[in-house]
């Protein structure tokens, strides 16, 4: 029997996460809990209920809807019982609004392939493509590797966006069925990587090193997300660059600078509280890391 996992969302016609036009495939599930992440909605494995308070009229067709007695309206507001709510979404069918919405659904490889495969002949034109992400594609580790194992045998090429936060014992899997490492690396430091993420990043240093040595520089770019006061400073890119030069890497470095796109998402998932804005990185600093990075021999790509 195939393998069932989450989704949260499949996007069509990327250009920025891989080479050519994409589809990207969006998997719940994360190990890390990065202070700036752009989809807090992933870290869950289950799928789980969003609210939006300005869509709400206070209607309370949600309250009745919902078979477990989870919900009340305070108000004029949704209070949802946490340990009552099964995340069911019989909540979000009934709202008029859309102010109630379930974020992961669950269904099998096949499925999922067959929903991107209907955009093959975009990758076909222009050198594209399937990119898996999440979340931590690899949180749910069978069905990322029934999904990737059925597109390579449609001739697709394939890309993991990872945190590489993941047991070592997935990496022959992983190499045979995966064409493009998109590793996120967030800090050099272990104790800072620790602080803003909540997980240290010794196994994300051996398994970017494995990678590297196991399958050659063109199938693993790093990729850095550049948060203002997190990993930007001069000492920072300093033992960023040395950390790609002992491991033996001199191809291509993805940048991403930092932005706030996604307080809302924090907001949808009553996280809104524990947001943090770092703000703007000032485009003389950025054009000063980018200039660094290519002083130490690297290709830049800057996704913006």
């Amino acid at each position: 029997m195939a393998s069932k996992g989450i989704i949260f969302d499949i996007q069509s016609y990327a250009t920025y996460d891989g080479p050519g036009i994409r589809s990207l495939i969006f998997l719940k599930g994360c190990p890390l809990r990065c202070a700036w992440c752009h989809n807090p909605e992933s870290w869950d494995k289950n799928p789980q209920m969003t609210y939006v308070r300005d869509r709400c009229v206070g209607c309370g067709s949600c309250v009745d809807a919902c078979p477990t007695g989870a919900l009340r309206l305070e108000k004029d507001a949704v209070v949802r019982d946490l340990q009552q709510c099964t995340a069911c979404g019989a909540c979000a069918d009934a709202c008029p609004n859309k102010a109630i919405e379930r974020i992961g659904r669950e269904v099998e490889p096949r499925q999922v392939a067959e929903e991107v495969l209907r955009d093959r002949i975009f990758y076909e034109n222009s050198g594209g493509g399937v990119t898996l992400t999440g979340g931590e594609p690899t949180v749910q580790p069978e069905f990322l590797l029934e999904i990737l194992r059925t597109l390579k045998g449609e001739g697709i090429h394939t890309v993991l966006e990872t945190c590489g936060h993941f047991p070592e014992d997935l990496l022959d899997d992983l190499l045979g069925a995966v064409d493009l490492f998109l590793f996120d690396i967030k800090h050099a430091d272990p104790e800072a990587h620790k602080r803003y993420t909540g997980v240290s990043n010794e196994r994300i240093g051996s398994n970017f090193r494995a990678i590297l040595e196991r399958a050659g520089v063109d199938r693993i770019h790093p990729r850095i997300p550049l948060i203002p006061g997190c990993n930007t400073g001069e000492d920072s890119i300093e033992r960023m660059i040395a950390l790609f030069k002992q491991a033996g890497y001199a191809g291509t470095v993805e940048l991403m600078p930092y932005n706030s796109m996604a307080k809302s998402k924090w907001e949808k998932i009553g996280k809104g509280s524990s947001y943090m804005d770092f703000g703007t990185l000032a485009e003389e600093r950025l054009q000063g890391i980018i200039a660094r990075f290519e002083e130490a021999g690297f290709e830049v790509i800057c996704n913006r």
